[in-house]
């Protein structure tokens, strides 16, 4: 009960903040309940880290993103899409880790589980910070297919600093993750640097070769890197770590 308030709690102040639309909150919540409730509070928390850097990362110079005609959405906040698109996996892993733990009880397969967990909010939380920071770049961006220069916000479109930014927040999902306890620190970085970085390159080449000729949409995009990068995770976790 204590929980079902607290996420209630939660949100109600995300929606407030405009973090989400209503839309989009409330599959936030259903899917935060199904993590909390079938996971534990360690990953719980690692999601909300993510929302947190994703809304302070969109807010960064959102007026000037606006300016630009770059911004997320008119207010700043994401949608229904968005949520279902960057939380889909890592409520599917938290599902897979309560069955291997209720039924299957392999400590090995566990872990694999956390690392593909990890590494699916490290995509996620990689791609929000190199988009929202790296639109703001000086230096012209250049697409990931062919290294032109293209404008800003063009899909596909990848800076320094926004590599620098992605590779910022894959970290801070990883060392989260290894100060939360949910997984070591080797496997904390590795699903992190490895699956997460890698999955938000996977992000940018949908985009330049898919997005860019509209023949898939943004949630696509973002929903097949979290699988991409959760699979690499688990994938570097097995091979160096278990």
């Amino acid at each position: 009960m204590i929980d079902l308030i607290f996420l209630a709690l939660a949100g109600f102040f995300i929606y407030k903040r405009k973090i989400l639309d209503l839309e989009g909150t409330l599959a936030a919540f259903l899917m935060a309940l199904i993590i909390g409730s079938f996971a534990n509070t360690k990953w719980l928390v690692l999601l909300f880290i993510f929302l947190f850097v994703g809304y302070v990362s969109t807010r960064y110079k959102f007026d000037k993103k606006k300016s630009m005609n770059i911004a997320e959405s008119y207010d700043g906040s994401r949608s229904l899409v968005n949520v279902i698109a960057n939380g889909a996996v890592p409520t599917f892993m938290a599902l897979l880790w309560y069955i291997n733990y209720k039924h299957i009880n392999l400590p090995s397969l566990g872990e694999v589980l956390k690392a593909g967990y990890i590494a699916a909010i490290a995509t996620v939380t990689g791609d929000t910070l190199s988009s929202e920071i790296g639109v703001l770049s000086k230096e012209e961006p250049v697409l990931i297919t062919t290294l032109k220069k293209v404008r800003h916000g063009e899909n596909g479109a990848i800076s320094l600093l926004g590599e620098l930014a992605g590779i910022a927040g894959a970290l801070i999902i990883g060392i989260s993750a290894y100060l939360l306890g949910l997984a070591t620190l080797k496997i904390s970085l590795v699903a992190s640097l490895i699956g997460g970085v890698i999955g938000f390159h996977f992000d940018s080449l949908l985009g330049a070769i898919f997005e860019r000729r509209k023949l898939i949409g943004n949630g696509t995009v973002n929903f097949l890197s979290s699988i991409a990068g959760s699979l690499i995770g688990i994938t570097m976790v097995m091979k160096f770590c278990c």
